[in-house]
């Protein structure tokens, strides 16, 4: 399955991106209940998924809303992760089928890198260790996703962290 996305300048969602060293996963914590019912539009929720790293995404309009998942740590490898050049914005994820709620949409099956660099807090998985990405967008706080209309090309992640 093919999933294009585009991006345009709007706010990212309010909250706090947070990985638990105990479940080995991340989470999003919204700020704002209203914030991201308003954003998720009222058809639900579906999620793009890189592996068991999932991307949630509003069925009704496919933006693209905050990321999820179990990602251990013990399998990242240390490497230099600096902060992208980012602006504030809205990803919309356009699949070759339309979402159906509750259900995850694959990104094509490839090796995806996971690389953590403990001087900067960013964790970022793409492609064979490259980022080939037209565009970063932060989406929501500490979620910055990379891509070109071909599809996400890179995930990058800045977690506050709890045992």
């Amino acid at each position: 399955m093919r999933i294009k996305a585009l991006w345009q300048p709007s706010n990212s969602l309010p909250g706090e991106l947070l990985y638990s060293r105990s479940e080995y996963g991340f989470r999003f914590r919204t700020a704002d209940a209203k914030d991201l019912a308003t954003s998720e539009g009222g058809k639900g929720f579906a999620s793009v998924s890189i592996d068991t790293l999932q991307i949630e995404v509003s069925v009704q309009t496919g933006r693209a809303l905050y990321v999820w998942g179990y990602e251990p740590y013990t399998g990242w490898r240390n490497g230099n992760c600096n902060e992208p050049d980012a602006q504030p914005g809205m990803v919309v994820l356009q699949p070759s089928e339309p979402f159906e709620e509750g259900v995850s949409l694959s990104i094509p099956a490839r090796h995806w890198d996971r690389r953590y660099d403990r001087s900067t807090g960013w964790f970022v998985t793409s492609p064979h260790d490259r980022d080939d990405a037209e565009w970063h967008v932060e989406i929501a706080k500490g979620i910055v996703l990379g891509g070109s209309t071909q599809g996400i090309q890179s995930v990058y992640l800045r977690p506050t962290f709890e045992d």
